[in-house]
């Protein structure tokens, strides 16, 4: 999956430069605001508190019209779940028993938007975006996932991942602000045996060097 996420980045490279008639470079960064999404009646509360994201974007224009738009950035954000406690030997749950855990989210972003520009003037113009993200995990759970075996539970989290994007952008002379949503195709993390998704907006400000 790696090396599709890849060879998709350079397929869209090639096509872009191929055709572009201008580009953009800068750097951007972030807010995430999640929510986490699960089985609300397997037991198990979460929440996800508000992240940051920072990287660099390369904006290909195509026509007058359409861009292509790589990106690579590190994102970070926490949540918060309870689980129940088990019986390590028989699996039974303990009456009335939860235990509380923080972790991280965090890895290399690499989202590689298709754009429309919907206004077009001279010193500011209104776009709209959708494309795939592709998620590559940094963060390691060897001690929490040891921890929620101590009791009877298991965690697991996903090294790649894959979600869709979708929003809008407004730019004015060398600056660009987006607002986008995210929705994962693939599952970040298996908590207490359920599948846990992030999804939800992204405030972004850049810069555009050149």
């Amino acid at each position: 999956m790696k090396k599709l996420a890849l060879f998709l980045c350079a397929v869209a490279l090639t096509i872009g430069v191929s055709q572009a008639q201008s580009f953009n470079f800068g750097i951007k960064g972030g807010v995430t605001l999640n929510s986490l999404s699960y089985d609300q009646e397997a037991g198990l509360q979460a929440e996800a508190n508000p992240g940051f994201n920072v990287g660099a974007f390369f904006r290909l224009y195509i026509g007058e019209k359409f861009y292509l738009q790589p990106e690579v950035a590190y994102s970070f954000g926490k949540f918060n779940f309870d689980v129940n406690v088990k019986d390590v030997i028989d699996g039974t749950i303990t009456e009335n028993a939860k235990q509380s855990f923080e972790a991280s989210k965090q890895g290399v972003s690499i989202p590689v938007l298709f754009g429309y520009r919907v206004l077009n003037l001279k010193v500011a113009n209104l776009r709209v975006f959708a494309g795939p993200e592709f998620m590559i995990s940094t963060g390691n759970f060897e001690d929490l996932t040891a921890d929620m075996q101590a009791i009877g539970q298991k965690f697991d989290a996903s090294a790649f991942g894959v979600s869709g994007m979708a929003g809008i952008g407004v730019d004015a002379l060398m600056l660009s602000l987006d607002l986008r949503y995210a929705y994962p195709f693939t599952n970040n993390f298996v908590i207490g045996g359920e599948e846990t998704n992030f999804k939800g907006w992204v405030v972004s400000l850049a810069w555009k060097i050149f």
